[in-house]
């Protein structure tokens, strides 16, 4: 579309034709619902670097609120608009809608405004729509967790001590400190440069270490700057301004670093304030970024690693929030033959919108139960993905979860008493669940004992000590460090032997009144979709599940529900698990809604002969804290020894049973594992990568010369192969913001992609219809995810097809003299159709000679115009406005102001009009004369 036709409007008239739009009569000849703006360009996916600080922006030069805008083709916009600028969060906002699956969120340069495409059959509903943020609701006064209303605690089970030395405590070494910074980098996407600073901590140089591993540590998303002294006054200014400081958010894990290196580790935390400055303009939230800067720092140690007695084939990746993402990113790009080996990577309350994890990288993921931040604990499929990648990756995936920590106390500068302000990220009253005076909530210093402990024994399991393995495995084990926290662990890999429902595990035949079926790992807001675990549980936070607006696949579950004991329920193998020396587990999530389970176990070999089994710690399995907006449906280990069973051959058990001893109950299993009590070697390989490329084509014509003519035509984005692939692969794809057919013709929604052996390179089918409209540009963007055989690297596409039909000529006919009485009509008309809503906007100005007034025009008109003041004053100081759409594919829309007759003799009088259409700006005075001349 050319830019001429993008509509421009001074904010003032843009809000009052948000609200005046509302309440049209029909009987004024305007068009009701007409949009206060229509849509900007497609935004470039590398944005120029000459582009102005946002940060400079006029808070006040955007309208608030909802705007939904037609692009034609039944594609909108959805853009929502805050009143003051968003929190510099972790999270990133989401639009959400019911039944409306919406395309990827950005956020505007004014940092207020978020904003989405859909395909729908009609436009969106305001009403319907919200925005999600931390699991909050942008778009509603007040937070969502003000309800919280009380929330049942469970008692934390027993636990055994850990039979190695307490990771949590100061090992034998002295302490140094020192702190580098080097020459700043520029990423692309980002016009500034991106600092390069590490705070190192290490053994002191005569410490009899040996060599030393190296731990690098990576903070997340934070605000920027702070101005000392003054409370609240932060700014995204990069670099910092003024009397602003950096706030130094790489300082924040020194507690750990410290622990680290006292006991024989190297670490350096470092600083990415440029970044979190700059990364609402990527899609990517600044994963890709972030792992740049690891690499980079990476890079620079194997210059200075022998004057540190450095290891650098053990290298631990530390990651919090997006850092976690970051870190992630970082472990899938560096090849095996990078002058460096990442052996691990601890996750502390991660990110993770790509749905990636590394496969062959082992990896703890720490989840605090009462982040408020990243909420919905994303970051657990870092666990969850990994399972299914690749056949022989024995790597480690293991989820902590830390009962009553939140997102900010793992770092220091996060916490109130920080340097800079800060504040506790969980939002909900203070005596309810979560809230800090919880008694099972920790606070900041409890936190990070428990940090440190998890963080020291991950790092210390990675490079080498097995003996930390049951404090990440599903064990019930604790350390002395922790004081007594609840932390609840559970694991994929490392070597365990696992079967999956609806892969290479099918239900059993229920019995005893149970229900055994599989069901698809989505929440659902509709208690009929029936294929849905977690139907009816759409405000539940599910973190094994996507959301139905999400588009990632989705991994089956077995659901087993019963309403009176002795119901029985389970999966059979399609090959055989061995446990004659492996622990069983059985990953379980309970439905709160029907309470605490008492569950015992029952295994089958080949010939039917069976035994009854007590999990370890008992048969009860309660739910997790049960409460609006603290309910967490996450799978517990259900732990049995199966090593004392006689009766059958327990090298060749070929079904698994929950047999329940109560009344009522619901469990979703999501796995069954056989699992050794020490780690496999891992190998060293890497999956073959996938990068999505973006495609910049011509519409181009159809055949014919009428405007109503179409053509359906297919535009192939590029994809390559990083990596060399073995064996056949898949991925899916979303596109274009739905999945099935769209409005406009193209049939990209969800596709999946299977790759052959040996495939370097491929392409993705999009259709779409080329016309002879003058439209907008179409930009489709693409999501890819894995499934198995490969990892994506950059998993987001982009096709824009550029409209290139001519711009339509506009014409403003009205009259030039009207008898009172009489409406006065301007007609805005076009030369040929287009395809997009064009919607001009009507202000009358200041005319000469003598000026119409409100007593000229109908009550009712000045009444849905919201006109204030004295009515027998001009329009024109009255401030009333006239708003019309052409519709696409018409030509010509009609703006209305109707006049009365009042039988006074007045003389002539005139009204001039201001009518804006697009950029262009048309003025149009009408004489109106006395009904009786």
């Amino acid at each position: 579309m050319s830019p001429r036709l993008r509509l421009r409007l001074p904010v003032r008239f843009a809000l009052l034709a948000a609200l005046s739009a509302l309440a049209v009569p029909a009987a004024t000849g305007v068009a009701p619902g007409a949009q206060a703006a229509t849509p900007a360009p497609s935004v470039a996916r590398t944005p120029d670097p000459s582009t102005p600080d946002p940060s400079a922006t006029d808070p006040d030069t955007t309208p608030t609120g909802w705007r939904v805008t037609d692009l034609g083709g039944g594609r909108y916009t959805v853009s929502w608009t805050s009143a003051d600028p968003l929190p510099t969060t972790s999270d990133r906002p989401t639009i959400v809608g019911d039944g409306l699956e919406l395309g990827p969120t950005t956020i505007g340069a004014d940092r207020r405004t978020v904003e989405s495409v859909v395909t729908a059959t009609e436009a969106p509903d305001p009403a319907e729509l919200d925005v999600l943020l931390s699991g909050d609701r942008l778009d509603e006064r007040g937070t969502d967790r003000t309800d919280v209303g009380g929330g049942a605690r469970r008692d934390a089970p027993p636990t055994t001590p850990l039979a190695a030395p307490d990771p949590g405590a100061t090992g034998p070494y002295a302490v140094v400190t020192s702190d580098y910074a080097l020459r700043s980098v520029r990423l692309p996407g980002m016009p500034r440069g991106i600092e390069m600073v590490g705070h190192v901590v290490e053994p002191a140089a005569d410490a009899a270490t040996g060599p030393r591993p190296l731990v690098l540590f990576l903070h997340g998303r934070h605000s920027v700057c702070y101005q000392p002294g003054h409370p609240g006054a932060y700014s995204e200014t990069w670099p910092c301004a003024g009397a602003f400081r950096e706030i130094p958010s790489h300082l924040g894990y020194d507690y750990i670093q410290r622990t680290l290196a006292s006991q024989g580790f190297t670490t350096v935390s470092v600083r990415v304030n440029g970044i979190n400055a700059q990364d609402y303009r990527l899609d990517d939230g600044g994963a890709d970024a972030r792992a740049a800067i690891v690499r980079r720092h990476l890079d620079h140690w194997t210059t200075i690693a022998a004057a540190h007695q450095v290891d650098l084939s053990r290298v631990v990746l530390v990651g919090h929030s997006r850092g976690g993402e970051g870190v992630d990113r970082a472990s899938i790009q560096i090849p095996l033959d990078a002058p460096y080996r990442i052996v691990g990577q601890v996750l502390l309350a991660p990110t993770d919108f790509a749905s990636h994890t590394a496969p062959y990288v082992p990896t703890v993921t720490v989840l605090p139960y009462c982040d408020g931040d990243v909420s919905d604990l994303q970051g657990q499929k870092f666990t969850d993905v990994g399972r299914d990648l690749a056949a022989d990756d024995t790597s480690l995936k293991s989820s902590v979860l830390v009962m009553g920590a939140n997102h900010n106390y793992f770092n220091t500068e996060w916490t109130p008493g920080s340097v800079a302000p800060s504040s506790d990220d969980w939002s909900g009253p203070s005596r309810e669940a979560c809230g800090r005076r919880d008694p099972g909530r920790l606070d900041g210093r409890h936190q990070r004992a428990v940090g440190r402990a998890y963080v020291a024994g991950a790092v210390r399991l990675f490079t080498g000590e097995d003996a930390y393995l049951p404090l990440v495995d599903g064990s019930r084990t604790s350390v002395p460090s922790a004081a007594g926290a609840d932390v609840r662990t559970h694991a994929l890999g490392g070597g365990r032997d696992t079967r999956r429902p609806g892969i290479d595990a099918t239900p059993t035949p229920a019995a005893g009144g149970a229900t055994n079926r599989l069901c698809v790992g989505q929440t659902s807001y509709d208690d009929a979709r029936a294929s849905a675990c977690g139907r009816g549980l759409g405000e539940v936070v599910a973190p094994h599940w996507r959301a139905e607006w999400e588009g990632q696949p989705a991994r089956k579950f077995l659901e087993m529900g019963w309403l009176r004991a002795g119901a029985v329920g389970g999966l059979r193998f399609t090959a055989p698990l061995d446990l004659s020396a492996d622990r069983l587990e059985l990953r379980t999530i309970v439905d709160p809604r029907r309470g605490p389970v008492d569950l015992r176990v029952r295994i089958a070999d080949s010939t039917g002969a069976t035994a009854t089994l007590t999990p370890e710690g008992g048969s009860t399995t309660e739910p997790l804290l049960v409460g609006e907006s603290v309910t967490k449906l996450w799978a517990q280990a259900l732990l049995v020894d199966a090593t004392d069973a006689t009766g059958l051959d327990l090298t060749d058990v070929t079904s698994v049973e929950l047999i329940a001893g109560n009344a009522r109950g619901r469990i979703w299993l999501a796995d069954v594992s056989a699992a050794p009590d020490a780690l496999a070697a891992v190998p060293a390989t890497r999956l073959p990568q996938i990068d999505l490329g973006e495609l910049v084509i011509d519409e181009g014509n159809p055949g014919g010369t009428r405007f109503g003519a179409v053509s359906h035509r297919t535009a192939r984005v590029p994809f390559t192969v990083s990596g060399t692939l073995t064996a056949p692969a898949r991925f899916v794809l979303v596109s274009g913001g739905d999945e099935g057919d769209r409005a406009d013709g193209s049939t990209a929604g969800r596709q999946t992609v299977d790759l052959a052996p040996g495939q370097t390179s491929g392409t993705i089918a999009i259709d779409y219809t080329a016309d002879r409209l003058d439209d907008y540009d179409l930009q489709t963007d693409i999501t890819a995810w894995p499934v198995h055989g490969l990892v994506t690297d950059d998993y987001l596409g982009m096709l824009r097809i550029d409209d290139d039909d001519p711009t339509p000529a506009l014409r403003v006919s009205s009259p030039g003299r009207v008898r009172e009485g009489s409406p006065i009509v301007f007609t805005v008309s076009t030369d040929r159709p287009v395809g997009y809503a064009l919607s001009p906007f009507l202000q009358i100005v200041r005319s000469p000679g003598r000026p119409l007034r409100g007593t000229d025009v109908p009550r009712w008109f000045l009444a849905s115009r919201g006109a204030a003041g004295d009515p027998r004053s001009p329009l024109y100081k009255l401030e009333v406005y006239g708003f019309a759409q052409i519709d696409p594919g018409e030509r010509s829309a009609r703006l209305v102001v109707p006049t009365v007759k009042d039988r006074v003799r007045e003389g002539s009088e005139t009204l001039s009009v201001v009518i804006w259409i697009d950029d262009k700006r048309v003025r149009r005075t009408v004489t109106v004369v006395d009904a009786t001349s």
